[in-house]
């Protein structure tokens, strides 16, 4: 009875428009718990990792039922080699002999413009254009080497950069899992769109991310940015692959230094970039 009651008086809060943005500036500190948890589902927080404590219990940047340790090793893993597979049957990959993938020699088609849900202005999220800009833009600045593709293929960075952090498990504090790559890079170093898409946010200074980009590709695959130390794009602009979006930095929550936070995303969950998006020539930090 309960339940249905709070559901009642959920519903009827939306109804008059509460749990709706209605005034800018607005930032993730005023919102209400539900206006959060919706914010937050929408990924436009822009969470970096997932923290997990000594006994295995997710502590912060997980889903809403909150994983153990071991259910999101063994969920990473059997999702990466779904996506991996699917690479190779729907898009034409190559398998070479150490597991890693070549992209076929081929254009995939460009993703059509869509309408991105409104979001959260001012110092958290940029605030949103009324439609999709359907020019190419910011590509004052262009890496040309960028082929024209529908999904990520090679480092954003334009270049082999080493990786000081990989994807996955690592050991701090807690057990944290890291849902990107970090890539080694001085401050002002152009980031690139590594595909055709359309920039779905821009966040100005997310806790974990601080200045990011996230960009909408084809095929359910999405990219995320994080730690600019300047942003290149608005929300709603179509990119072609290899045009600016930014710059790196050392924007967020604990950064200790310049660096590029760089996410592969698949229908929402997040994939290891290495080595099916970047080139096979990418190493860790030490590494030869």
């Amino acid at each position: 009875m309960a339940l249905c009651s709070f559901a009642i008086f959920c519903a009827a809060l939306a109804h008059a428009g509460f749990l709706s943005p209605t005034e800018f500036p607005k930032t993730i500190d005023d919102l209400s718990f539900i206006e959060r948890m919706a914010f937050k589902s929408a990924d436009y927080d822009a969470i970096v990792e997932s923290v997990y404590d000594k006994d295995g219990n997710c502590v912060s940047g997980c889903a809403y039922v909150m994983p153990k340790w071991e259910d999101q090793l063994a969920a990473d893993e059997r999702w990466n080699s779904l996506v991996h597979e699917e690479l190779i049957e729907e898009h034409g990959y190559t398998e070479n002999e150490d597991g890693s993938l070549t992209p076929p020699l081929v254009e995939e088609p460009e993703i059509s413009i869509a309408t991105f849900p409104t979001l959260y202005s001012s110092a958290t999220v940029q605030s949103p254009v009324a439609t999709p800009n359907p020019n190419f833009q910011n590509c004052a600045v262009k890496d040309a080497t960028f082929e024209n593709r529908g999904i990520p293929y090679r480092s954003p960075l334009g270049h082999v950069a080493c990786i000081t952090s990989p994807y996955g498990p690592r050991e701090m504090n807690n057990k944290h899992f890291h849902g990107g790559i970090d890539l080694r890079a001085t401050t002002g170093t152009p980031v690139y769109a590594p595909a055709n898409g359309v920039v779905e946010w821009v966040v100005l200074n997310s806790y974990d991310c601080g200045k990011g980009v996230q960009i909408k590709h084809s095929d359910g695959y999405a990219t995320r940015f994080c730690h600019f130390s300047a942003v290149s794009v608005q929300q709603g602009e179509k990119l072609s692959a290899g045009c600016l979006i930014g710059r790196v930095g050392a924007t967020g929550h604990g950064v200790t230094g310049p660096h590029l936070h760089y996410a592969v995303l698949k229908n929402g969950k997040s994939v290891n970039p290495y080595p099916d998006y970047i080139e096979r020539e990418h190493k860790l930090c030490g590494q030869r």
